[in-house]
């Protein structure tokens, strides 16, 4: 097999003929089963169980007749150790969707019998177990491969079908009988509860730390979830090896090594300063692309994310109903915050998190909206304050635009205009808000500019500075601001420190002390820091995470240097406040124009 080939399978042999991908059809009919199960969970959430229990039984014969035609398929597999070994896993299969169907049949007659309803969750407790047991035994399946130039078995291969369909009837057919018992508040009869509920939760959930391209423990999957989407890879390939017109182009292999399924897309380009380089990029700079994506939700990912989301409420309230809360006034404005994704093909989305800084976070998003394109020919772009967006170009000059639909996401733009130049010689560029921007010398110089022509694109002439306001900061791997003159820097350590340059309005030399006030900030493919303390962390599988730091504890409850290991530091988070994010080139966020007051 030569050597991409190789690179492109999972443990470097080539799959021949897999389980995955014969009777089911591997993705339609996981995709099938997303209406299903936010159908069923919506049935239970509102009360209405004997709804999801005829919903339950239309799936039950769907995937018997599933099941049938597999078992006529498995002939496809050349060898007979291979058939043996996929028919004993079958055979284990099918025998949890009869009890399943059985257990559903005795729980369909007296829906509303107690008694009735306990025997069906306890026994149906054990069965959906046995999903969980064995590091997944039956989710293991057999594969005929290709190996060292021979036709070879590759045994104990996790695949997401035909297991999936029947865990998740299981679970669904559980928690329909276990709310009958809860809402009659018999909840101690059940056998186990509570430990089979964190069981099921974590078995579905994907852990904060888990990164399947990473090196070390962070990569090895221990959910089935994660399991998934370890299977589920993309690879950056070059079309040309040196740039042609400074523009080096690049598209995704993606591929699925569960059903040997592999698709090519999501093609994108990246602007050189010449033609004399060669086109390399680094992937864990890119996330994740759209169709890796779309494969891990055709491959039951999302259906999973939810049936989690709905574990955890069991988990937290006892019940998978949703809780009634009462709305009080309540004058606490907490502010919105705009975000631009520059996605690999140049497009430019804009998002928007309502009340962004409000405790816990908000999940309450407008967007993504298109608002642009054509914008991967900037070699850095940024909100200086306001409508005014800016653009450096590869030869160093610097372009405006006023995006006047910004806080609405509209398509209301004015005509760009040329505001500098030379503004290639600095290691990196962010804004400070107000209209101020600050640049970085590769000596590791700060460099103070305020454009005072911003409201309106002015020009070249219209800037205030440079003035050097600092020194050393070429040692971080990235800056950036909060506003209002705090900066925020992250070290290739990991250490966030905060800074406040209390003259940044005016371009003195006028710092404040600096204050390490975290750990492990290198790990994201992007940090952007929103209003009122809040960070948004962009993990490389396509997860927006929220943080919000607090400030420090008051010095009588944390004794001076950090005495007994307590961390004086207050923050809230991480909290996962979106996901499907897919792969980009950079984020901003919309910084404040300069306030004037009241008029």
């Amino acid at each position: 097999m030569a050597d991409d080939e190789q690179k492109f399978a999972e443990g470097g042999v080539k799959m021949l003929i897999s389980l995955g991908g014969l009777a089911l059809g591997g993705a339609p009919t996981v995709v099938g089963l997303i209406s299903f199960v936010s159908g069923v969970i919506g049935f239970l959430a509102g009360g209405s169980t004997d709804d999801a229990v005829a919903r339950l039984k239309q799936e039950i014969d769907t995937l018997k007749a599933d099941l049938a035609r597999l078992d006529e398929r498995i002939d496809e597999l050349a060898l007979e150790q291979g058939q043996e070994a996929n028919r004993n896993v079958q055979a284990r299969v099918d025998a949890q969707l009869d009890d399943i169907e059985r257990l559903r049949l005795r729980f369909a007659d007296s829906p509303s019998d107690v008694d009735t309803a306990v025997d069906v969750a306890n026994e149906l407790g054990v069965v959906i177990d046995a999903f969980l047991r064995h590091d997944f035994d039956l989710w293991r399946w057999t594969d005929v491969v290709e190996k060292d130039g021979h036709i070879d078995l590759e045994r104990l291969r996790f695949k997401n079908v035909p297991t999936l369909p029947v865990y998740l009837l299981g679970l669904l057919t559980w928690l329909a009988a276990r709310q009958v018992v809860v809402d009659a508040k018999q909840r101690h009869r059940l056998d186990g509860d509570a430990p089979r509920i964190s069981r099921h939760l974590q078995a579905v959930s994907v852990h904060d730390e888990f990164d399947k391209y990473a090196d070390g423990n962070a990569s090895v999957p221990a959910s089935i979830t994660e399991h998934i989407k370890w299977r589920i890879r993309a690879w950056v390939i070059s079309l040309n090896r040196q740039p042609v017109d400074r523009t080096c182009r690049f598209y995704f292999e993606v591929r699925d090594w569960m059903t040997d399924r592999r698709m090519s897309a999501d093609n994108f380009e990246i602007i050189t300063p010449g033609d004399n380089v060669l086109c390399t990029i680094n992937p864990a700079s890119l996330g994740t692309p759209h169709t890796e994506l779309q494969m891990e939700t055709d491959a039951g990912v999302d259906i999973l994310n939810e049936m989690a989301v709905t574990l955890d409420r069991v988990a937290r309230t006892g019940s998978v109903r949703e809780q009634l809360i009462g709305r009080f006034p309540d004058t606490k404005v907490y502010p919105s915050a705009i975000l631009y994704v520059i996605a690999q093909n140049g497009d430019l989305h804009w998002y928007r998190n309502e009340s962004s800084s409000q405790p816990g976070g908000s999940t309450t998003w407008q967007g993504p909206k298109q608002v642009g394109n054509g914008w991967h020919g900037f070699t850095t772009v940024f909100s200086g304050g306001g409508a005014a967006i800016y653009g450096a170009q590869p030869d160093g000059t610097l372009v405006w635009y006023g995006h006047d639909g910004c806080f609405t996401g509209s398509l209301t733009w004015r005509a760009l205009r040329q505001v500098g130049s030379g503004w290639h010689g600095f290691k990196a560029i962010f804004s400070g808000g107000e209209y101020v921007v600050y640049g970085i010398l590769p000596d590791g110089t700060l460099v103070w500019y305020k454009h005072n022509g911003a409201a309106n694109g002015g020009n070249d002439t219209t800037w205030s500075g440079p003035v050097v306001v600092g020194s050393g900061w070429h040692s971080f791997a990235k800056v950036f601001s909060g506003g209002q003159g705090v900066i925020f820097a992250i070290g290739t350590d990991g250490i966030l420190t905060r800074y406040h340059h209390r003259g940044y309005a005016t371009g003195t030399h006028d710092w404040g002390p600096h204050i390490a006030i975290g750990t492990g900030w290198n790990s994201f493919q992007e940090v952007v820091a929103g209003p009122d303390g809040v960070f948004y962390a962009f993990t490389r599988d396509g997860r927006i995470l929220w943080y919000c730091y607090r400030g420090e504890r008051p010095a009588p409850l944390f004794p001076p240097g950090g005495a007994g290991g307590h961390d004086p530091h207050i923050w809230e988070g991480p909290v996962e406040i979106k996901r499907g994010v897919p792969g980009f080139k950079s984020v901003f966020r919309l910084m404040d124009p300069p306030y004037h007051g009241p008029n």
